[in-house]
């Protein structure tokens, strides 16, 4: 068995009470309640942390995620997709399910304007082979 250590805690004379008229009625010692309580809530919280970590490990960067290069083209061609044509840089944000332009640089190695203006046509080409009753104007 590890070695004890003594925890020594000033608590409400009431609360005292309580805990004494407790772990008589359950048959035990304060020291294996407050033992046992303890570990039960440092594994508790132990175990929100890792859920609350694994969220954001989701890749944050002070508050913003980090978006590898298949993301970003995901986002982009879903983007392009949708809307039938090419993003503008200022719509470069996360409330337009895109990361910042200086971002998508990053992570594309290249410039989103020459990923998009490769991958446009790719797309839509695509997309009218899928539906060819569609027609596209610019």
């Amino acid at each position: 068995m590890a070695e004890g250590r003594i925890l020594a805690v000033k608590i409400d004379g009431k609360l005292f009470d309580k805990l004494d008229e407790f772990v008589e009625q359950e048959g035990m010692t304060k020291q294996k309640y407050v033992s046992e309580l303890i570990s039960k809530d440092i594994s508790l919280r132990m175990q929100q942390k890792a859920v609350q970590n694994k969220e954001l490990d989701i890749k944050h960067t002070d508050g913003l995620k980090t978006w590898d290069r298949a993301e970003v083209m995901d986002a982009i061609d879903e983007f392009m997709l949708q809307n039938r044509r090419i993003p503008r840089q200022t719509e470069f944000k996360n409330e337009n399910g895109l990361p910042s332009y200086n971002a998508a640089g990053r992570a594309l190695e290249m410039s989103p304007a020459e990923y998009m203006k490769e991958r446009f046509d790719e797309l839509m080409i695509g997309q009218e082979e899928q539906d060819p009753g569609m027609s596209m104007s610019m």
